[in-house]
């Protein structure tokens, strides 16, 4: 992803460009008043950090968030004492409350705690068409239910797609080292594969398909970097004209190509065999895949193609990136940390030996390598914020503090000194193995899928992510895919690891970042 094509399109708007400095100025003057500027409530208890100096101006600090969003939230973090803080946005007002109070908010329901409209308002939902997410949350309801239960029946879809992948579409790596970016290709296996699960053959082989997937996943991203630096007032406007969203709305017209027949041609055989809602049917094989799911649990209103297209989209995009971030997370990780290379790639080999590949419990089986991912998560959360919510209503915590309706609230994950683990700033690839050995009763809560306090990067409680079984099944399997056919280090002109570039609340790879990789030796 490349975080610069943003500011490029802000910078290539021309008169936008005056016309915005106009409305910063409005905003300089007015940002803080209620219903003009930014959204959500401030508590009096929460100070606001990010301020350089005494009686800073509110809009400097605000404006301050696109830069430095990350290093502002960390400072909080490690500066007031009772964790309890106000970072202002351009857009919004966020209250990062202490974990402590994760478990008591985490089951609590959607008429008081609100997970969706946190989502949608970061995503700019009007914008960008995320706020389809504030009604029923159909692909939220259709992974869960469907596709988390039947996954270890879904591994050989997977392996095939990457073995057909493997053939067709082969990294161009020999013998000798060389270097390569390799984010390009793992974003090409997750299209794929996502869209095996979700889509089926042979829509998932298609390379348009596919590349309009990325495509999305890119224009949505920096619709909301260059929407989110302004206040609300202006969004009308910059939605109107900024490139980035003139790409979004041209890819989801073409998404919406592929996807409506594909929709109304299932429609059509629903109908004819009176099988709509019916999970199975004894008259023809319905798809088990993620469309199918989606369509048979909808309603009269959302039983419409354009309608579970949109919500389609949506729920398949948020499968990728997670994981790509993840995958090459782990993969610079290993280049900085080589002594964990060949354990990993040992315990591959051995389980998959054992299980004659790729079985129902392979990826279950495979403790060292799940440990590495959940610390690689740790200390490289894909933003600094996790387990947002909106308060829909007051909320009285155990101590007496109020949350306000209508309050932003979220953890934050920049500094592992919050983490309870032991000597939480080490990084240890194989903390939670080590710990799951030692502790045999209930060594579930070591599996990177799992949630808690400490590990939010997924959620927690009712509305954890439900896809983290799959991206966990996932990860593990693109993993595999690459070392165990290659050998990878570090390329001659670096000692560490690519660094992420740092964005508002996101920490993004830099996508020109290479490795050094060949063939492994037999």
């Amino acid at each position: 992803m490349d975080p610069g094509q943003a500011t490029k399109d802000l910078a290539g708007s021309g008169i936008l460009v005056y016309v915005l400095a106009g409305l910063v100025v409005i905003y300089i003057v007015t940002g803080d008043l209620a219903g003009l500027g930014s959204r959500y409530r401030k508590l009096s208890e929460a100070p606001v950090v990010g301020a350089k100096f005494p009686f800073e101006p509110r809009w400097m600090t605000r404006y301050r968030f696109y830069s430095s969003g990350w290093d502002i939230i960390k400072r909080g973090c490690e500066t007031v004492p009772s964790g309890l803080f106000t970072v202002v946005r351009p857009e919004s007002n966020i209250t990062i409350i202490p974990r402590k109070y994760v478990d008591e908010l985490a089951n609590l329901t959607d008429d008081r705690l609100a997970s969706n409209e946190a989502i949608v308002n970061d995503m700019m939902g009007p914008y960008t068409g995320a706020d389809i997410l504030l009604r029923r949350y159909l692909g939220h309801h259709a992974v869960n239910t469907k596709l988390t239960p039947q996954l270890h029946m879904l591994v050989e879809h997977i392996q095939e797609e990457l073995e057909i992948t493997a053939n067709e579409d082969p990294l161009p790596i020999t013998d000798e080292w060389s270097e390569h970016r390799l984010s390009p290709y793992i974003y090409r296996l997750m299209a794929r594969i996502t869209s095996r699960l979700f889509l089926g053959v042979p829509i998932c082989r298609d390379k348009r398909w596919l590349q309009l997937q990325l495509d999305l996943v890119m224009a949505i991203f920096q619709t909301i970097l260059l929407m989110r630096n302004f206040p609300r007032f202006t969004h009308p406007l910059l939605g109107a004209v900024i490139p980035a969203r003139k790409r979004l709305k041209a890819c989801m017209k073409e998404l919406h190509e592929f996807l409506e027949p594909l929709i109304e041609e299932r429609m059509a055989v629903d109908a004819k065999y009176n099988s709509r809602g019916q999970m199975t049917s004894e008259k023809y094989e319905k798809p088990n895949d993620v469309m199918q799911w989606m369509m048979d649990i909808a309603t009269d209103d959302e039983y419409t193609p354009d309608n579970l297209a949109n919500r389609f989209v949506y729920t398949i995009m948020g499968s990728i990136r997670s994981v790509v971030e993840v995958v090459m997370n782990c993969l610079y990780e290993l280049v900085e940390r080589p002594e964990y290379i060949e354990p990993i790639r040992e315990e591959m080999r051995q389980v998959l030996a054992e299980d004659g590949g790729w079985g129902k419990r392979t990826a279950a089986r495979l403790l060292k390598t799940d440990s590495f991912v959940k610390e690689i998560s740790r200390h490289y959360p894909p933003s600094a914020l996790a387990f947002r919510r909106i308060t829909k209503q007051d909320i009285v915590l155990h101590d007496g503090l109020v949350l306000p309706k209508d309050t932003y609230i979220c953890i934050a994950t920049t500094s592992p000194a919050q983490d309870d683990v032991p000597n939480p700033y080490e990084f240890d690839g194989f903390r939670y193995y080590k710990e799951r050995m030692a502790h045999k009763v209930g060594a579930s809560r070591y599996d990177y899928a799992a949630t808690d306090s400490t590990h939010i990067g997924f959620g927690h409680g009712r509305n954890a992510c439900p896809g983290r079984f799959a991206a966990s099944l996932e990860s593990k399997m693109l993993l595999a895919h690459i070392i165990l056919q290659f050998d990878i280090k570090l390329p001659p002109s670096r000692t560490t690891r690519p660094k992420s570039v740092k964005m508002m609340d996101f920490k993004i790879q830099d996508s020109s970042a290479t490795i050094m990789m060949r063939k492994l030796k037999k």
